[in-house]
């Protein structure tokens, strides 16, 4: 018998299991894993553009917003109110601004889609998050989590409109095409808004309650910024990256307009 035959016969009386390995591959060896496309992974390497957008000039007084006792039942489990929070203008101790959406466009991106749509809940009677940005072609599925019927009513321009109820539990789902701001309310609970930024932009972020938000993707070179508030409009700003990646902190100041005064004809 051959010396590579009696040492098989004798593993196998061991009880001994042996692993047959194709040729050219060494015990231990993994199979390799599909990599993501090149350029995708370079955008996620490369370092993120970080900044801050902060309010500017008198501090506003903000009241919480009105909720009728009767209109509110049914919105919140027992012994729960709802959240009487002003979402319009939230600013942070030393003037940080939450809620700005900040996007930049840079010529020849794509962005990819995801599968699944993008989430707007309706849950005590406030619609979570307040600000959500959406890719153009993208999909938001409208949720509601409350005990109680919604209305969902898209404010658009752009984009087919839509006032439709969306019953407990339920759920309704929208396709968007052109890049606008929608504003989104709900006319059983009229205190509810909300906004769905439909954006052609290629990197976007939404500042956090101390106005801060970070780009990632952008390579080197000037790019416009531009900043978005529903109550304070529109700005832009300059950021130029490094080959590296790197670039100074963006700093973006926004204040409410001043109104215009019509002169009285005599």
């Amino acid at each position: 018998m051959h010396r590579a035959s009696r040492h098989l016969v004798a593993a196998a009386a061991a009880g001994l299991v042996l692993l047959v390995l194709p040729p050219g591959v060494a015990l231990g060896a993994q199979e390799e894993t599909p990599q993501e496309p090149k350029a995708v992974a370079e955008k996620k390497a490369r370092p993120a553009v970080s900044g801050r957008v902060l309010f500017d000039g008198e501090l506003p007084v903000v009241k919480p917003i009105e909720v009728p006792a009767r209109a509110a039942e049914g919105c919140c489990p027992s012994g729960q109110e709802v959240d009487r929070t002003d979402m319009s203008l939230r600013i942070s101790k030393d003037r940080g601004l939450a809620g700005a959406v900040v996007t930049v466009k840079v010529a020849g991106q794509k962005v990819e889609l995801p599968k699944d749509p993008y989430l707007l809940d309706q849950k005590g009677c406030r619609f979570t998050p307040h600000v959500l940005v959406v890719p153009k072609g993208g999909k938001v599925a409208f949720l509601n989590s409350d005990e109680t019927s919604h209305n969902v009513h898209l404010i658009s321009v752009l984009n087919d409109p839509l006032n439709q109820t969306v019953l407990a539990g339920k759920r309704l789902e929208r396709t968007f095409d052109e890049a606008e701001a929608i504003k989104v309310t709900c006319d059983m609970h009229t205190w509810m808004k909300s906004w769905v930024v439909v954006t052609d932009a290629t990197s976007w972020a939404v500042t956090d309650e101390e106005g801060r938000f970070s780009l990632v993707g952008l390579p080197a070179g000037e790019h416009e910024v531009t900043v978005w508030h529903e109550t304070l409009g529109k700005k832009t700003a300059k950021v130029t990256v490094g080959e590296d990646g790197k670039a100074e902190a963006i700093e973006v100041k926004m204040a409410k307009k001043k109104s215009k005064k019509r002169r009285r004809r005599r």
